[in-house]
């Protein structure tokens, strides 16, 4: 098993750049038939594109809500879409493996590693995604497999959409490799919509070289639907555009499956003998709606370009990062536990942490001899104790370790949110809490609650604000000599 050198950073940043400019401008090809998708360049059944584009869409609809909201956007789209975004971030890093059989593997697998992506010439040979490694292997003998390098990724994806933002205020990335633009009211700053479709494509090479620029795909469109389908199926490097007037004829030549819905509801519109959107738009609504309910409705709206669903811009987060470097790289994972610890406290004790608490994490690794990995949680409520934090990020960590030992561990605060509530030093709640708290104090012991309570406070401030009261001459004459404060720290 070979392994592409690493290259990259570990998350993304500003600057990354792959190589420098190799192209002046993009390899002009003849276009193919205006929107025919069973074109052999197309998106829908090129060699290149692994999997169902319309189900690599519809993750990115689920997270982004399903686009049928009222927030203000974008009407008109330009989707830049580049299929096997990761392994041709890969073969750029290493040409010599271009002419060969390629598979990227699938992460967060520790035991039965499959086959995420594949080159044309592994796709050849019979390799498919999903594989397993020893049946890939099987097939292609030849096969080489790359371990994924997912913070070299994301780098790559940031610094394509730092690059889209100067073009448009309006970007919303669609999952790496697709991003979709909002072009509104830029006609007269860059001309006609051809012109606006090669000036976001040109633009990217002052980050990927001129292969890869070349490679992607660009559509233009009403609405986000439209641009993907349009991007979906035309030709690497000729963008496509498809006004208002020409989307309903452009969408029905287009199969179901670009719908952006469950995969369940694609397969029972394949089984009914529906397989473009054409034949679709000739079912009535009722009918539909009686099948699949609201999803019909939408799916009609789709099909027939009546749901137009605006771009609507990017919120960039802007996360909280400590990092923890090894004298010798690190394989236990006792060791990288008590590493993430220390990365909890030093993240939760910065300043710009303060006054809010963690929704989500964020912890990768650079690992020996190359590559990353990373791995990320959710948290259910709002926090900003080390232990809930870490907690999940540990069971992340055991169901996918890393695979290799660890040369530096990263840790992101990804999402924030209100102020963490502080429990009360007594709670009322509790039957008789107040007074149990009270005893514990008159006997010397320090209720759990006023612990929690200083262990915040020190990861705020950096050390304990709060001080006892010890009686030192009770009986002086002078006031100042009967007591004294000790710092208090539990």
């Amino acid at each position: 098993m070979r392994k592409a050198s690493a290259g990259g950073l570990l998350f993304p940043i500003a600057g990354f750049r792959l190589s420098t400019k190799s192209q002046t401008a993009m390899s002009q090809t003849p276009s193919p038939a205006h929107g025919d998708p069973t074109h052999p360049d197309s998106g829908w059944d090129h060699p290149s594109v692994l999997g169902d584009p319309g189900h690599a869409w519809n993750a990115h609809w689920k997270l982004s809500g399903g686009g049928g909201g009222s927030a203000p956007g974008s009407r008109t789209a330009l989707c830049l879409w580049l299929p096997t975004f990761e392994l041709r971030l890969e073969l750029v890093r290493t040409p010599e493996l271009d002419s060969t059989s390629v598979a990227l593997l699938s992460s967060g697998e520790s035991m039965r590693r499959t086959i995420w992506q594949v080159s044309e010439r592994a796709h050849d040979a019979g390799v498919r995604p999903g594989q397993l490694v020893s049946q890939a292997v099987s097939l292609c003998p030849t096969l080489t497999l790359l371990e994924p390098d997912p913070a070299h990724y994301d780098a790559a994806m940031d610094a394509m959409l730092e690059v889209l933002s100067g073009l448009t205020p309006v970007v919303e990335p669609a999952g790496r490799g697709r991003v979709f633009l909002g072009m509104d009211g830029l006609g007269r700053l860059y001309g006609s919509p051809s012109r606006q479709a090669e000036r976001a494509l040109a633009s990217l090479f002052q980050v990927f070289p001129g292969p890869l620029v070349a490679s992607i795909r660009a559509g233009m469109a009403p609405g986000k639907f439209g641009a993907w389908v349009t991007a979906a199926s035309a030709r690497s490097g000729t963008p496509v555009v498809v006004n208002e007037q020409e989307l309903a004829g452009f969408l029905a030549s287009c199969p179901v499956g670009s719908l952006p819905v469950e995969p369940l509801v694609i397969q029972r519109l394949e089984r009914l003998g529906i397989e473009t959107l054409g034949r679709l738009c000739r079912l009535p609504e009722p009918s539909l709606v009686a099948q699949f309910g609201g999803t019909g409705k939408d799916c009609l709206a789709w099909a027939t370009g009546r749901r137009i669903d605006p771009v609507r811009p990017w919120h960039r987060p802007r996360p909280i990062r400590t990092s923890l470097d090894f004298p010798a790289p690190v394989g236990l994972l006792d060791t990288l536990h008590s590493a993430l610890d220390r990365l909890v406290e030093r993240a939760l004790s910065r300043p710009a942490r303060r006054g809010r608490s963690v929704t989500a994490a964020r912890l990768g690794a650079y690992l020996e001899g190359g590559g990353s990995w990373f791995v990320e949680a959710v948290l259910r409520d709002p926090t900003s104790e080390r232990e809930r934090i870490a907690s999940p990020l540990r069971a992340r960590m055991a169901l996918s370790p890393p695979p290799k030992a660890v040369e530096a561990l990263v840790l992101e605060l990804t999402r924030f949110g209100v102020p963490s509530a502080q429990a009360g030093l007594f709670d009322r709640r509790e039957e008789s809490g107040r007074a149990a708290s009270g005893r514990d104090l008159a006997r010397g012991e320090v209720p759990t609650s006023l612990k929690d309570a200083v262990k915040e406070l020190k990861l705020r401030l950096g050390r304990s604000p709060l001080y006892r009261v010890v009686e030192i001459d009770p009986w002086s004459r002078i006031p100042e000599r009967r007591h004294a404060l000790l710092s208090f720290d539990p």
